[in-house]
């Protein structure tokens, strides 16, 4: 069983006061962070959740929501929990120069203190391993300036879909295939904008996936303001679940 702890379930604007991108899979004393917006190391000590307990970190995008909060967690390891321990940082290509630069504009340059091992891959068409799960980057259909994934990640037995931002596509349900679990991007009620996904799309192609379980997340303000006559689960920040 995968545990999967909903750090930030919010848009890139905070809607309703959810936090930014960031979801947590457990398995096996293993920890992979997937997407680490700027407000993921803040979620973490609420929820009391050790930022070193994490042994990798996989970036979907280069869009600050899903990536500027790992300069946070670098400086957290260096004044606050020491680490000692190895960190992975996988994402699309150029992932370790963008992670350097936003470390050096914040003032977080951290290469001649650091105290364990930092190690940056980046995304491979067939797949990678991360921390003990194996990471499939597929397409997604968001701003090309972005480097924008999907990412399959499995576990022992139990294989989940991560959408990142994407907008619709119409071999979406193909790429999400039969997962156990799809945890969607949902941003906004209705179809408005290519690159992110509605949840009028969403219900209008539902029957065409072959999922397990769909969990919506990344929820824009209309969406937030509707949760109570939605028909698809919604995940939450601070949510727990077991796949």
């Amino acid at each position: 069983m995968v545990e999967v702890v909903f750090v930030g379930t919010g848009d890139a604007f905070g809607s309703g006061g959810r936090r930014n991108s960031a979801i947590l899979l457990r398995e096996r004393g293993r920890t992979l962070l997937l997407d680490c917006g700027p407000t993921t190391l803040l979620g973490l000590k609420a929820l009391g959740i050790d930022p070193c307990e994490i042994d990798a970190i996989a970036i979907s995008h280069f869009h600050g929501d899903h990536a500027a909060g790992v300069p946070f967690l670098l400086i957290d390891y260096l004044y606050q929990n020491r680490r000692t321990t190895p960190l992975e940082v996988h994402g699309p290509v150029g992932i370790r120069e963008r992670v350097e630069t936003m470390t050096r504009m914040f003032g977080y340059d951290t290469e001649t203190e650091r105290g364990y091992e930092l190690s940056y891959s980046e995304f491979r068409p067939g797949g990678q391993e991360a921390a003990g799960f194996t990471i499939t980057p597929l397409e997604a259909h968001h701003h090309p300036a972005t480097c924008p994934h999907m990412l399959r990640v499995e576990g022992d037995d139990r294989a989940i879909l991560v959408s990142g931002d994407t907008g619709w596509t119409e071999d979406l349900p193909e790429q999400v295939g039969d997962v156990n679990l799809f945890i969607s991007e949902c941003t906004m009620m209705e179809e408005s904008f290519e690159y992110h996904l509605s949840y009028e799309r969403l219900c209008r192609e539902r029957a065409r996936f072959a999922c397990g379980r769909i969990l919506l997340t990344h929820l824009g303000h209309d969406v937030i303001e509707n949760l109570d006559r939605l028909s698809f689960e919604m995940a939450s920040d601070g949510l727990r679940i077991k796949v």
